[in-house]
């Protein structure tokens, strides 16, 4: 497994990459020997974030590694487990959000405070192809709206309330 490159807004190019909006990860892509070699660079990235960008990760995203594929790995808080979600569809469930500091890291030493809903419902696929729906409330809702954020070529600091 190889650590991949965390872009960072600190560089235009890699900023430019960070705000395209992701494509879809098809069923036959997902199947590749090269994709799924992908899957485990991702996670592996995330695991040593530390090493690169002095912070570990709470989730990480394809385009942070200059890919654009709808592909995230959320820090499950319960389990203490990295997840892997392609393909999201988020929806809020009810109108509660909360505010809490975020990071990123995309951008690094900044962290500011983002509303985000507390509980959501998400459609993805795993690393099979297989449909899945769960849903997610507090720190993990949090992870997974910002994962998905990135998925969308939007950065927290997008969103952040001063």
């Amino acid at each position: 497994m190889k650590q991949l490159k965390i872009y960072t807004i600190e560089n235009s190019k890699e900023e430019k990459i960070l705000r395209a909006i992701s494509k879809d990860v098809t069923q036959e892509e997902l199947k590749t020997e090269e994709f799924q070699q992908f899957l485990d660079n991702l996670l592996h990235t995330a695991l040593t974030s530390e090493e690169q960008v002095g912070v570990e990760s709470g989730g990480i995203s394809a385009p942070q590694v200059g890919v654009s594929k709808k592909v995230s790995y959320i820090l499950n808080y319960d389990t203490g487990k990295f997840e892997l979600i392609i393909n999201p569809q988020v929806q809020n469930i009810g109108e509660k959000t909360n505010i809490d500091i975020e990071g990123c890291l995309s951008i690094p030493n900044i962290e500011k405070n983002v509303q985000r809903y507390n509980k959501i419902k998400v459609k993805y696929m795993d690393r099979k192809g297989n449909k899945v729906k769960r849903r997610f409330n507090g720190i993990n809702a949090r992870v997974v709206q910002h994962e998905d954020d990135h998925l969308k070529g939007v950065l927290f600091i997008d969103k952040a309330i001063d």
